[in-house]
């Protein structure tokens, strides 16, 4: 096969003096690929609906087809070639380009091809595959992610320009497939960190509308992080189904839309355990172009079981289309039936005060976050096997596999989608444009996420800063654009740089949530004076650590007192609960920082002996403990 690479519009010069940033404008500080993506909440049937490139946004719930609608696999060998570089590599997606073959991420003065770690700038994916393609179908290409920012073509036509964190996006390219063989390609850029000054040091670059605006305490792996399909299905599908319980009524919404040039006539049913009674279905007539929202209401059985960590009861929801009588589309959705909800200092599942006891994971493995099923299964197994019902998932949201394994292993989660780090220039910035990458994946999140019964709390932003009028602004809008569209009303949190400095405006919080390192970071004695002040300040709201750890190298022992080793990690961890357990039960939960070691882009691991991997989990990155899980278990909150 002749291998043809589409030629970059710009031409590619390296920037004197940077990491690995070449003048291409697609890497410039700006929101165009943001606003290419054009998400927005509009109004369906008076219901919100979040749209992406002008259509409804869909559920990416299922892996495989049936029989109305296709799924042609697109994962495995694809070609890579990083700009600048005239060799082609065979990879395979899901792919990481920083895990390649010849990466290493301590080098900070190689960012060329070679050490694809550090390689910053376009890598462009190439593959060919075969359609037959159908008069009357509608098709679409589904990322379950992509990072960071993309340009994709189908046949030398630009489809979509996308960022979104990692987050999955569907495209409808049905006007660019063609029948027999079709070539797709997507350029992804990742962004530079650092700047080289003219003395030799390093500056941090810092963004206004990136997602993060400076080095992050995480590695930005780039490339096509997850599966690739190209979807079949009819020209009037089901896009989405929300489902809602409020005491013994249930209820499920089912969007519609008729992409064609003319009318559709049909009917809709619904079937699902969880009613006393089968709703009836609902005949209904769907303009050229329109879309719809038909909701089924009705009693839950008395059979149901509440979604729970102890009974982890998920159910099957079918929607089907008909016409005349005949099925034309069907879709399935599994959701759990569980109430989270704060009461005065505490939370509640189903009534019943909960502690959550947690550990924070980016679902990374050496070969980055292109995590298989299995692999993604062990990770949250940890998380279990250390006594935890609670994984944060910091600041991005997941591929969807997480969520759905969470569901049935019974780990509850928070939603996340972004605001890293974020000063006031940023934070206006993001606060400002409705269609900034911090509003659109947000937007993003809560739309995918809240069907899930694993998602209890929706963590808004880390650290930002809290020391100005950008700051409340910032986290009011949060709270509007997580109400404008979760009728659930999940309590909303956000992971404060501290309690009490500054003004971390927890009055727009449901939850007061904050991270601290007393001990590790600075001084354990101000531990307990800081629980009581943040307790005055905050009567009858509880608390969540949101992060809590320090660092040790496995196999490093040593005195409790000697930082960096095994014992000092883990004498640390009993030190915080013997404090921490005197503030319950307003303290409703306590994360460690992290599950296990994983990569950060901040200069503390950029040596060798480091290898890029920051030393704070209670496992390492092979998924061997620490000392600091055994601690870390006999942690025993008053509400289990």
């Amino acid at each position: 096969m002749v291998t043809c690479w589409l030629v970059a519009v710009f031409t590619c010069l390296l920037l004197g003096g940077s990491w690995g940033q070449e003048s291409d404008p697609d890497l410039d500080d700006h929101p165009q690929f943001a606003h290419a993506m054009a998400v927005e909440t509009r109004q369906v049937n008076g219901v919100p609906a979040v749209f992406q490139y002008g259509e409804i946004r869909p559920d990416f719930e299922s892996v495989e087809g049936n029989a109305w609608r296709t799924r042609l696999d697109l994962d495995g060998e694809w070609e890579l070639r990083f700009e600048g570089d005239e060799e082609v590599r065979k990879i395979v997606v899901p792919h990481s380009w920083a895990a390649m073959e010849g990466s290493k991420f301590w080098d900070i003065d190689d960012f060329s091809s070679a050490n694809p770690a550090r390689f910053n700038g376009a890598g462009w994916y190439r593959r060919t595959f075969s359609c037959s393609k159908k008069e009357g179908r509608r098709y679409r290409l589904e990322f379950r992610g992509v990072r960071e920012r993309a340009r994709v073509w189908l046949n030398d036509k630009q489809v979509a320009m996308h960022e979104g964190l990692g987050a999955p996006f569907s495209i409808d390219v049905t006007d660019a497939l063609v029948s027999g063989e079709n070539t797709l390609k997507v350029k992804v850029l990742r962004f530079a960190s650092y700047r080289q000054k003219e003395d030799g040091s390093w500056d941090e670059i810092e963004g206004i509308h990136t997602p993060y605006p400076k080095a992050p305490d995480y590695w930005p792996y780039a490339g096509i992080t997850g599966s690739v399909a190209l979807w079949e299905e009819g020209e009037t599908s089901i896009r989405k189904v929300q489902v809602c319980t409020q005491g013994d009524q249930f209820s499920a919404r089912v969007f519609l839309a008729n992409v064609s040039d003319k009318g559709f006539e049909g009917e809709l049913s619904l079937q699902s355990p969880v009613f006393a009674e089968p709703p009836s279905s609902i005949e209904f007539s769907l303009a050229a172009g329109a879309v719809e929202m038909h909701e089924f209401r009705g009693t839950l059985s008395e059979k149901t079981i509440r979604w729970s960590p102890n009974t982890p009861q998920l159910y099957r929801l079918e929607s089907q289309l008909l016409v005349d009588g005949s099925t034309v589309d069907s879709c399935e959705l599994s959701f759990g039936l569980r109430d989270f909800r704060v009461s005065k200092e505490q939370l509640l599942l189903n009534d019943e005060p909960i502690f959550l006891k947690g550990v924070a994971a980016y679902n990374e493995t050496e070969k980055g976050v292109a995590v298989t099923r299995a692999e993604n299964t062990a990770i949250l197994k940890r998380a279990q096997d250390a006594g935890a019902n609670f994984v944060r998932l910091p600041v991005r949201q997941r591929d969807p596999m997480v969520y759905q394994l969470a569901d049935k292993m019974g780990l509850m989660l928070t939603g996340e989608w972004g605001g890293f780090w974020y000063k006031e220039k940023s934070m206006a910035a993001q606060t400002e444009d409705e269609h900034s990458i911090y509003q659109s994946m947000g937007r993003v999140a809560v739309w995918d996420l809240m069907n899930r019964p694993s998602v209890v709390l929706w963590c808004t932003n880390n650290e930002c800063h809290q020391f100005g009028p950008e700051f409340e602004s910032f986290v009011k809008m949060n709270h509007t654009l997580v109400h404008e569209l979760d009728e659930e009303m999940l309590p909303i949190t956000w992971a404060a740089w501290h309690p009490h400095q500054g003004q971390p405006r927890f009055e727009w919080a449901d939850v007061v949530g904050f991270n601290e390192y007393r001990g590790a970071m600075d001084s354990f004695e101000e531990l307990a004076p800081d629980m009581e002040m943040v307790r005055k300040q905050n009567p009858e709201k509880p608390i969540v650590i949101l992060e809590n750890g320090s660092w040790s190298r496995l196999g490093k022992r040593g005195a409790k007192e000697k930082r960096g080793t095994e014992d000092w990690q883990a004498d640390l961890i009993r030190r915080q609960w013997e404090v921490l357990s005197q503030h319950t039960p307003q303290l409703a939960g306590y994360t460690f920082w992290t599950l296990q070691d994983y990569r950060s882009r901040k200069t503390y691991t950029g040596h060798r002996g480091a290898n890029g991997w920051s030393r704070m989990g209670m496992y390492d990155f092979r998924g061997r403990s620490k000392l600091a899980r055994e601690a870390f278990q006999q942690i025993v909150p008053s509400n289990p």
